[in-house]
């Protein structure tokens, strides 16, 4: 492996290559927005990394599709405090201090603090392993706060050869003399297509439906919607299976969590089955980051397909999960590693991860 370290100052609002390996390459621009981007390109495609703002994929497009959701901003924009104001990325790191939806309970931001991290460290990596060549976005977090908190969060976008998908990594190490206490989401939106069928290892007996259509939502009739929809899920969840099916309402979103099985890979998968015969899919390990979440949003300006958002707790907020025991905890001088795999299948392709499901018995 092979590391080029990348600095501020290498960034303009030109488009311009910094490294290339094989038929993979990298290139460096600023959006006019004055937000740093990084493009890691193949044959088939590419991903466009924000290093800077949380290292969040902000768009990702293989064979002419893009994956990313759909949402009012074409352009990431630079957000403090919150990442609600820049909204609509493909891949979003959240934890680690405390994750999911504040309530008048808790103290901490959306998601934490990694969403929107200011990386003191960003670096293209580029080699070979046992997936091939690949290219790679990675950088380090450090979140250090005197007395409770200082640990090293380093994630990896990679991308392969001639491959139509990402392998994602988010690496964390403890430097504190006190354990640390723990959340991590990776939150993963792709776009739904209306005709598909979701496909996923999960027991449908395990799916929590969660009823928080906010009180404030202006659009009432849709609210209205949304509840019916809910008060439908919990007696059949089957109901979310076909996108775009009757009687489906998302507004502004809906949330829910669910327990999945493992091959003996330890490999658990979730699909959107297009009406085309191809998909899109994820794949992580649910020893590791046992909660299921679901996130779904069906605007006119939001639309997204959180099929899956691989996690070690629910979305609640810090104290909802300590309430409940979904903290971890990260002793002195330990790492821990999680690993993702999210991306386009072609029509062969899919028709083999759909047969692997059934297989499972889902």
């Amino acid at each position: 492996m092979k590391k080029i370290n990348v600095y501020e100052h290498y960034f303009t609002e030109s488009e311009k290559e910094i490294c290339s390996f094989k038929s993979l390459s990298a290139t460096l621009f600023t959006y006019k927005t004055g937000v740093k981007a990084i493009k890691i390109k193949n044959s088939k495609g590419s991903a466009t990394i924000l290093p800077y703002m949380g290292q969040m994929v902000w768009r990702a497009d293989f064979n002419g599709v893009e994956l990313a959701m759909k949402s009012i901003y074409s352009d990431p924009i630079p957000v403090t405090g919150s990442y609600s104001g820049s909204y609509g990325c493909f891949i979003m790191h959240c934890g680690l201090t405390a994750m999911g939806n504040p309530t008048e309970r808790d103290n901490h931001p959306p998601h934490g603090e990694l969403p929107i991290a200011k990386y003191d460290s960003v670096c293209i990596l580029f080699g070979n392993d046992e997936g091939g060549n690949y290219i790679a976005v990675s950088g380090t977090y450090s979140h250090k706060f005197c007395y409770e908190t200082n640990y090293d969060f380093t994630p990896t976008i990679k991308l392969y050869e001639n491959q139509t998908n990402l392998k994602i990594t988010a690496s964390f190490t403890n430097n504190k003399d006190v354990p640390l206490e723990y959340y991590y989401l990776c939150h993963i939106n792709h776009k739904p297509v209306d005709g598909a069928k979701l496909l996923y290892t999960a027991d449908r007996k395990t799916i929590k439906v969660n009823k928080e259509v906010p009180e404030s939502y202006w659009d009432k009739q849709g609210a209205i919607a949304t509840e019916k929809y809910l008060d439908a899920l919990e007696k059949d969840a089957s109901l979310m299976d076909n996108v775009g099916g009757e009687n489906q309402a998302y507004k502004p979103e809906i949330v829910f969590s669910m327990k999945y099985a493992a091959d003996e890979k330890d490999k658990a998968y979730t699909m959107q089955l297009n009406p085309n015969g191809t998909a899109i899919y994820v794949i992580h390990n649910p020893k590791d980051l046992p909660v299921g979440t679901r996130w779904i949003s069906r605007t006119e300006d939001e639309d997204a397909m959180g099929m899956v958002l691989p996690a070690t707790a629910e979305h609640f907020g810090r104290t909802y999960c300590k309430e409940h025991n979904q903290q971890r905890y990260l002793n002195k001088g330990q790492t821990v590693t999680y690993t993702m795999e999210t991306g386009l299948l072609d029509v062969d392709q899919a028709k083999e991860m759909a047969d692997k499901i059934k297989s499972m018995g889902f």
